[in-house]
């Protein structure tokens, strides 16, 4: 029994049972529909983001977003700039995994990073109940959460745009942790 008991307690460490979890590195800036969409040995491609990092790393200097697209099993991939790139075409684990190329987005990536990261004074001061800040990389847009008390938040959408220069959204949510 107590053979049966540290067998349990083995298992337990790895991901099925004989299968080792897996130790690539996920870059920190990928989506978690495209981080974790593997579900099998064969798609470890796609899950361990390599379709993923090499578009990042690819188009790094006009990337504006990257995301899963599950119902139409696809990444679209949004991009500054009028030049359009062709469509790829993946096969991962006997499925067809199509690539889209979205251009025209407004901001990059790293522009809306730069923004946020030098615009906690200019928020602050607009929504002092803000308690986080992320980007969508689906729309582009910066979000800013703020506590649901703060009837006046989703009303300086369009001053903060104004002042940040990118797309804002503001979303009323809960803070993860209570302060």
């Amino acid at each position: 029994m107590r053979i049966a008991g540290i067998a349990l307690i083995a298992c337990l460490g790895v991901t099925a049972c004989g299968r080792p979890e897996p130790t690539a590195a996920r870059p920190a800036n990928a989506p978690a529909e495209v981080a974790n969409a593997a579900t099998t040995d064969g798609e470890a491609e796609l899950g361990d983001g390599q379709i993923a990092q090499r578009l990042r790393d690819q188009h790094a200097d006009r990337l504006a977003g990257l995301y899963l697209d599950r119902v139409r099993n696809r990444i679209l991939v949004r991009l500054t700039g009028a030049t359009p790139v062709a469509s790829e075409t993946h096969t991962v684990e006997g499925r067809t995994l199509q690539v889209v190329f979205e251009p025209g987005a407004r901001n990059s990536l790293a522009e809306l990073n730069e923004i946020i990261a030098g615009s906690a004074a200019k928020i602050e001061a607009a929504l002092p109940t803000a308690h986080a800040r992320y980007l969508d990389e689906r729309t582009g847009e910066i979000v800013i959460a703020v506590d649901p008390d703060d009837s006046g938040g989703e009303a300086k959408e369009a001053e903060l745009a104004r002042s940040l220069g990118a797309p804002v959204r503001i979303e009323v949510e809960g803070r993860a942790v209570p302060q």
